[in-house]
């Protein structure tokens, strides 16, 4: 197990200076009872504030399936492609369009270089200008606290998900099938997969504000604790505490099958 803070200098402001949020980002990760470590993740331009002001703050959590060969191979080329997109976004464009592009050229890659024998979830959040961009596929992770609340701003991509569609789409708003389907958690969409029909992202900027904390997490994590206790681990100023907490909690539970847990936590503030 291992947990890092990185935090980069307050701009000093100035007379006449915008006042800007800074940033402090940390990151939990651990193997749990697994024999391998298959999740692999990356911040990009955490510690320096002026690149952070010229081409944003990325934050990126792949989690590589047990099920499948190659987890941790297929997870890292997953995150490193996504970081080479990134520094060649034109900033002045569509974020959340380029976004879209770079996973669905990391998955047509991954497919070609792993012939559809390994695959990958993603969840990255992409800061640029106090906005919030982000994209996930499968069933990672992505929390914000604002406030005394929590809200999940994706959501998993599983057989589950898309029976609970199927109820609402055709009226019977019935989700008993969904919930006792024993293939439920089965992932409808991952990287690595010969296509992709659907991604999850939000195509609007989402503005942040003092204050927010933003989790992207495994869901060695994320389907681990309840909510309430994720809130209660990021109501603190300190994102190294954020981090100390989820992984007592984690450890407390002490599971028997705990999957490979990784969590990276970013605070805005002034």
């Amino acid at each position: 197990m291992g947990f890092f803070t990185l935090m980069p200098g307050r701009r000093r402001r100035l007379p006449g200076m915008e006042h800007l949020l800074s940033y402090q980002a940390a990151n939990l990760q651990c193997v749990g009872t697994r024999e391998r470590q298959e999740d692999s993740f990356a911040f990009v331009n955490a510690l320096d504030v002026t690149e952070i002001r010229r081409k944003g703050l990325l934050a990126v959590v792949a989690d590589g399936m047990g099920g499948m060969s190659d987890g941790k191979q297929v997870s890292e080329a997953c995150v490193s492609s996504i970081l080479s997109d990134f520094q060649n976004m034109d900033r002045d464009g569509n974020l959340a369009a380029q976004l879209e592009e770079s996973v669905m050229n990391t998955n047509e890659n991954l497919y070609k270089r792993f012939c559809g024998k390994g695959g990958t979830t993603l969840v990255a959040a992409l800061i640029y200008q106090e906005n919030l961009f982000w994209i996930s596929i499968g069933d990672s992770y992505l929390y914000l606290k604002r406030g005394k609340g929590l809200y999940r701003l994706n959501r998993d991509q599983n057989y589950r998900s898309k029976l609970y569609l199927e109820a609402i789409r055709s009226g019977t708003l019935n989700t008993a099938k969904a919930d006792s389907d024993p293939d439920g958690p089965r992932l409808s969409e991952f990287l690595g997969s010969e296509s992709i029909e659907e991604v999850d992202q939000n195509f609007r900027a989402f503005r942040l504000i003092d204050g927010d904390s933003i989790l992207l997490c495994s869901d060695g994590v994320g389907g681990v604790l309840r909510e309430s206790e994720i809130l209660e681990c990021l109501s603190t100023v300190s994102t190294r505490d954020m981090c100390a907490k989820l992984d007592s909690k984690i450890k407390t539970l002490n599971r028997s099958n705990q999957d490979n847990y990784t969590a990276l936590v970013i605070r805005c503030a002034y």
